[in-house]
Parts: C-alpha cells; sequence; structure tokens
C-alpha cells in the first residue's frame, strides 16, 4: 500500500519556503566534508519515516515531536550541533550543543490522582517565580533548544504561563500539556495569543469511566472531550495525549480511541507506553501494564495501519516508535531534558537524575555535564531499563550519583534515523 506522504512531500517539496529552506540549510551544513545536497531530501524522508505528515493550515506537522514546517524553529532543529564546520555530521551522530528538546515543570500542584504520573517527588522548595522560568527560557533559546513543552503537575493551575510562553521566541515551537479540566475558550484563546502552538490532551481511554479512574477524578473524561473542542476552535494544533496499559493496547481499543479523537476535532492521538515510576514503581499486576518487544511491534503495525487510513483516523504517532531503534531513539539527555519545578535538570521526565540546578549554577554547564556522560540515543528506553534500581531510592539522585550511574546506560548502537544520515 503507498505510503501516505507521497503526494504531501511532493506538495512541500515544490513550496517556494522549501527552496528557500533547502538554501539555508544548505548554507550551513556545506562546510562539512560529510555532506552532499540530496542529503537534504534524505533527512526529510527520514523525518517523515513512520509518520503520516499533516497539513495544517499553512504549515505541515511531520511529527508533533518535532517543529512544524516551515519554521525558524525547524531549521534549529536540524542545526543544533555544536561544531560549526561540521553541523551535519553532528546532526547525523546526535552531537549537539544542547537537547533539542525540553519539558518544563512549571508547577507540581494538580487535582488528580494519576497512577502512572512522574511528578510525585517531594519537592524541597517553591515552584520557580515567573521572571525565574522566562530566563531559563531565554538560556535555552540561547543553547540552541527548539522545541519547550510545559507541564506539571496541571500547567493551567500558574496563571502566569501566558507571560512564560511569550518570553520564547520563534527559535523554539512550544506545547503544553493538560489533562483538560482548566481549558475553558477562553483559556484555549489566550494560550494561541501566547504562541502556543501544539496543545496536548490527557485522554487514556475511549471509555469514559476507565478514564475517570486512570486519572483519579470524577469527570475527567468530560473535561478532556471539552478542551479537545476548545483548543481546536482557538486554532490550536490539537494532540490527544493517551497512555495505554498493556491489557489495553488491542486494534479494537485503540480504534475506538482513534475515532473518539477524530469526532472531537483532534489532529493526532499521541499514544504512550507506561513507565514504571510514581504509582507504577513495582506493582504486582505490572503483567498487565508494561509492555514487551512484541508490544511494541503490535502497536507500530497498528500504528501504520490507522496513517494509512486517512478517513476514519486521525494522524497517529507514538513515543514507543519515536523513540525506539526505528527513529530518534530514547534521547533522554543527549536530545530531550527536563526541568523539574525547583529548576533540578534531569535526562527526562522518568529519570530523575538531578545533574544540577538552574538557580545554582549557568545552565549551559549543567547541559555540559549531563551530555558528557549521556553518550548517544539508546535503541531502548532508559527510563525503564534503570527503573529497578533506583526503586526505594530517595530521588531525585544528586550529581555525583547521577554523573556515576547514567554512564552505565549508554547505548552502543545508534537508532535508525541517525545510521541513514550517516550512511
Amino acid at each position: 500500500m503507498p505510503s501516505p506522504n507521497q503526494e504531501l512531500l511532493k506538495e512541500i517539496t515544490a513550496q517556494p519556503w522549501c527552496r528557500e529552506l533547502a538554501i539555508r540549510l544548505d548554507e550551513l551544513f556545506r562546510n562539512d566534508p560529510a555532506y552532499r545536497g540530496r542529503k537534504l531530501l534524505l533527512i526529510l524522508k527520514a523525518l517523515a519515516r513512520g509518520e503520516r505528515i499533516a497539513r495544517w493550515g499553512d504549515r505541515y506537522v511531520i511529527s508533533s515531536l518535532c517543529p512544524p514546517l516551515p519554521s525558524r524553529a525547524f531549521t534549529t532543529f536540524l542545526t543544533g550541533g555544536s561544531h560549526p564546520d561540521a553541523l551535519f555530521s553532528d546532526l547525523a551522530y546526535a552531537r549537539r550543543a544542547s537537547p533539542a528538546s525540553v519539558n518544563l515543570c512549571i508547577t507540581q500542584r494538580c487535582f488528580y490522582h494519576c497512577e502512572h504520573c512522574g511528578a510525585t517527588l517531594p519537592e524541597s522548595g517553591d515552584d520557580l517565580t515567573t521572571a525565574q522560568w522566562v530566563q531559563v527560557i531565554h538560556d535555552l533559546q540561547d543553547l540552541g533548544l527548539a522545541y519547550i513543552s510545559f507541564s506539571g503537575g496541571e500547567p493551567l493551575l500558574r496563571n502566569d504561563l501566558e507571560e512564560i510562553l511569550r518570553a520564547a521566541d520563534d527559535r523554539s515551537v512550544t506545547q503544553v500539556f493538560t489533562n483538560g479540566r482548566l481549558l475553558t475558550r477562553q483559556r484555549a484563546q489566550s494560550l494561541k495569543e501566547a504562541g502556543l502552538f501544539y496543545l496536548g490532551v490527557s485522554l487514556d481511554s475511549p471509555d469514559a469511566e476507565k478514564h475517570d479512574d486512570f486519572r483519579g477524578a470524577p469527570k475527567a473524561f468530560k473535561h478532556a472531550i471539552e478542551a479537545i473542542h476548545n483548543a481546536r476552535e482557538a486554532g490550536l494544533y490539537t494532540i490527544v495525549s493517551s497512555v495505554i496499559f498493556r491489557k489495553d493496547l488491542s486494534q479494537d481499543n485503540l480504534h475506538r480511541l482513534f475515532r473518539l479523537a477524530r469526532e472531537h476535532g483532534a489532529h493526532e492521538v499521541r499514544v504512550h507506553q507506561p513507565i514504571p515510576r510514581g504509582r507504577l514503581a513495582g506493582p504486582q499486576e505490572a503483567a498487565e501494564i508494561f509492555w514487551t518487544r512484541k508490544d511494541m511491534a503490535k502497536l507500530y503495525r497498528i500504528q501504520m495501519a490507522a496513517n494509512r487510513d486517512l478517513e476514519s483516523f486521525p494522524k497517529v504517532s507514538s513515543f514507543p516508535y519515536t523513540e525506539g531503534p526505528c527513529k530518534f531513539g530514547c534521547g533522554a539527555g543527549v536530545l530531550h531534558s527536563y526541568i523539574s519545578s525547583t529548576g533540578d535538570v534531569w535526562p527526562c521526565d522518568f529519570v530523575p537524575l538531578a545533574f544540577g540546578n538552574v538557580l545554582k549554577e549557568p545552565l549551559k554547564e549543567v547541559y555540559k555535564r549531563m551530555l558528557n556522560v549521556a553518550g548517544y540515543p539508546a535503541t531502548a528506553c532508559r527510563a525503564r531499563r534503570m527503573a529497578e534500581r533506583l526503586n526505594d531510592r530517595e530521588l531525585p539522585l544528586g550529581r555525583e550519583e547521577a554523573l556515576a550511574l547514567y554512564p552505565q546506560y549508554t547505548s552502543q548502537t545508534y537508532p535508525r534515523f541517525f545510521k541513514t544520515l550517516q550512511s
């Protein structure tokens, strides 16, 4: 069956802005002896592998885990290497001056009690202030961050979220994850006016009772559906973000979820696997919760087939595919990072190793420390691999323990995206 991207790839490459982007990237890459002009199309095809490209207004979303086309942030995403005369090689070998994306936990406060939540560690201090978060964003962008997510807790509990969002200029694309309860039409419009592009709403089941139970809150399903409508009407690229337990990883259940998302106007469904953190650390029913490799292969088949069915489903993506061996791999600490509500810098939300704190030293130094031991993107989720060793530990681990432990989880082979460019 033909790829759903063939016609859109032709459409994209025929656009005037695509030629301008190609010229700009060629200027940035041409000093690298490993670069050839045909590599630009190779990059585009490698990014699109396994995805359904979505047209959204005058933009194209290859993956909601990277900036849209055209955008200045997309260029930032590809050219964030640490060697000005070898930017293509830096891209091909995942060598960056800083991670490409960051998740900012702007508050731990939340009125839900989600089973899978990783934001369950005791924090010794208050949330960073508005001014402190604004400074963090300025520092992140100066380092080359292309993608900035805001989460919690529940980020909409912060009335200054719009002010924090406005601190990011077009060098980065922004995303907010919410459970939807506070996303009124007015708030969605306010976020859009503040520069927000992606809005993710948590919706884990097509069954209202199951979703409410999973989120530990009555009417959670109702609020999520309303939030999807409000985000779409405000002009935000709207993502349904779903954590799926192994027992629910069936084609029938996922198809029902995909249809529900399309019915209510979501542009994309993003599927996540549960991680052994929070209340899921060491549960007795682990066999019903956590995926195996066979489960991941099963999801990939469902995802690819759904993306070919343009009439029935929205775009479908998944973290296990995007952050697996088929695409970018697990980029925790290399391509991705996390900053806690009190300023600690971790490799990702589910890897509680604090390499430093933004209030105590320059962010550039913290990232350098983390990048030096993180290696390159792994072919398997590091959070899952580390989970057992972190059980019953006081978390997050401090700098010295982080520096000693994290190198033990580096990978010995590159994921497919990077191998493609290296060839």
